[in-house]
């Protein structure tokens, strides 16, 4: 037996245990206290009874009207065996004759209790006034009066004047009435030692099973939610086992749901390449994800929201925010170090639509920054390389119409410098449109295996006049077998001829041009170094980009459009292939060109 658990009076097995006492209490003090008060009725009636018969052995009716001397003598010591014999008057039973008129007291039986005080107790009984009132003296039962108890009775004898007053002592019966409350008290004992058994018992039915539930219960709210209760039976305590096992089960799949939808969140915010920053309410942080530390570059965010916007300079307060609608957000655009970053705040709540906080979305927009920058540099590049040969093709076109073509000598060379620039205008339209093909994915490829050793070495003869006009010195070596590739050969051609004419137009008279042929693991490439004028450092990142020049007046001047490195770039890469360029400035440059082979 669990003694801590049954003493404490909070329990629910304690309070049973109690009720059940309790009850037997009550029971036990509700029939002694009935069982008292029947038998004292008892004794009472047979005390009345005895006189009322005494009267009618007696023979005075209620017409008679005998006199105080026949009285008197019918009672009194010369006659005392009548009274003795028609009121059953013994130690315990006494009588006295009382004149109505004079409330004398005519005679008193030597037996009568507490002779003293018997006028005054005669005077203030309410027997004795019942009769004097001319009603029945059958008005009280038991009485009290300080250490006296007794049954007292009245009745007028006749229609005469006199009365005779009865008592009735309690000491008659007292020894019967303490054995019977004796053996009550033994029995309430008894019946309390058996209720708490019973109690106890019975409890244990009701108390063993719902403190099993709460011990799954403590282990369920520590987290283990594999808690299955033995049903051992069919009442309200078995239905109560099987709501808890069922509820245990479904709570189990519930926060197994919750935690499979946490987890996924997690995940998509930690891997999420947008920041993602969440404030309560009052504005203190609650989560950020790796992507808003990257973006912040910071490790830890401490930060409340207003400290976050006056940190960042992003102009808005919690306050503002708050004051959103339910739908709508808020954009700010901010540069953090070198990076651009827009910062859109929106509004989370709850089921009844109150604010519970603040989610700041932060995208990094550097590369379309970037992208916006490059497109309106195009714009402006190929505007102004449009601009150049129709002004030229303009002022000279303007010059023969006012009559230098009188002059054929002027004429034919201001007709070769329009043809010039013609020529310079359709070779820039051309990688345009070459260009915009290859952006939408339109251009149409002649995908065929051919020799890579062999077209490059046939691109190196193509070029080979060129660099002997400069005197320049242009080799070819073949590093091991050279397989075959798949691809469109003209492309391919287009690419490495566009690298041979910048190595001879950047590598000065009698410089040097090595081009390389080889193999490496799954690729074949082609490297053309020069003994140029080199790229700058911080321009190496940017030879790609369209229109972009190191020089860009000395790449006009040499027909240059700035698109044929954009052009090798998407031709290469449409081809799985990779192009790369080192160089150091006044020592050269190295560019190489890296393909796959036939599988």
């Amino acid at each position: 037996m669990n003694f801590r658990r049954f003493n404490l009076i909070g329990s629910l097995q304690w309070r049973l245990v109690t009720i059940f006492i309790l009850l037997t209490f009550v029971l036990m003090i509700s029939a002694g206290i009935s069982l008292n008060y029947f038998v004292e009725n008892f004794y009472y009636d047979t005390f009345k009874a005895g006189i009322e018969n005494g009267f009618e052995y007696w023979g005075i009716d209620s017409n008679a009207n005998p006199k105080k001397e026949e009285i008197l003598e019918y009672l009194t010591a010369n006659n005392k065996a009548n009274a003795m014999s028609l009121f059953s008057i013994n130690n315990f039973r006494s009588f006295t004759v009382i004149d109505m008129k004079t409330n004398e007291i005519l005679y008193t039986d030597e037996r009568m209790p507490y002779r003293e005080t018997l006028g005054q107790d005669i005077q203030s009984s309410r027997n004795y006034l019942a009769v004097l009132a001319g009603k029945a003296g059958d008005q009280g039962k038991l009485i009290r009066i300080g250490d006296k108890v007794f049954f007292d009775y009245a009745r007028r004898i006749g229609n005469s004047d006199y009365v005779l007053y009865f008592r009735y002592d309690r000491e008659e019966w007292a020894g019967a009435m303490r054995a019977f409350n004796k053996i009550i008290r033994l029995s309430f004992v008894i019946a309390v030692i058996l209720s708490m058994i019973f109690g106890y018992a019975l409890s244990k039915t009701i108390t063993v099973p719902i403190v099993n539930l709460m011990h799954k219960a403590r282990k369920m709210a520590s987290g283990d939610f594999d808690q299955v209760v033995e049903v051992k039976s069919d009442d309200e305590i078995g239905k109560l086992t099987r709501t808890f096992n069922f509820m245990a089960k479904e709570l189990k799949n519930t926060l197994n749901q919750i935690s499979r939808e946490k987890s996924k969140i997690e995940t998509i915010l930690n891997f999420m390449t947008d920041g993602v920053i969440a404030f309560d309410v009052n504005g203190a942080v609650i989560h950020i994800n790796p992507a808003a530390k990257r973006i912040l570059k910071i490790d830890e965010f401490s930060l409340d929201f207003n400290d976050f916007s006056k940190k960042y300079d992003l102009g808005v307060s919690i306050e503002e925010i708050k004051y959103l609608e339910k739908y709508s957000t808020k954009e700010v655009i901010t540069d953090i170090g070198e990076k651009f970053v827009r910062i859109c705040f929106a509004l989370f709540t709850d089921k009844e639509n109150n604010a519970e906080g603040i989610i700041a979305v932060l995208h990094d927009i550097t590369e379309e920054q970037k992208l916006e920058n490059m497109r309106k540099e195009f714009v402006a590049n190929v505007s102004h390389e449009l601009r150049t040969p129709l002004t030229s093709i303009k002022s000279y076109s303007e010059t023969l119409l006012d009559g230098a073509l009188e002059d054929r000598e002027t004429a034919e060379k201001f007709l070769g410098v329009i043809n010039s620039e013609a020529d310079r205008m359709t070779r820039l339209v051309k990688d345009l449109l070459q260009l915009s093909r290859l952006d939408n994915k339109q251009m149409k490829w002649n995908m065929q295996e051919f020799s890579f050793e062999d077209l490059v070495k046939s691109c190196v003869e193509k070029v080979r006049f060129s660099s002997n006009e400069k005197k320049q010195i242009l080799e070819c070596f073949t590093i091991g077998e050279i397989s075959n590739i798949v691809g469109d050969k003209d492309r391919i051609e287009q690419v490495i001829l566009n690298i041979l004419t910048n190595a001879i137009k950047y590598t000065p008279v009698e410089g040097k041009i090595m081009v390389y042929i080889g193999k490496m693991y799954g690729d074949v490439y082609v490297k053309v170094a020069d003994s140029g004028i080199g790229i700058p450092k911080e321009d190496l990142d940017r030879v790609f980009e369209r229109f972009y020049r190191t020089d860009k007046a000395r790449s006009r001047e040499m027909g240059g459009t700035g698109l044929g490195l954009a052009i090798a770039k998407e031709i290469v890469e449409a081809h799985n292939g990779k192009i790369s360029v080192s160089s150091e400035l006044g020592k050269g440059t190295e560019v190489t060109v890296k393909l796959p082979v036939c599988n």
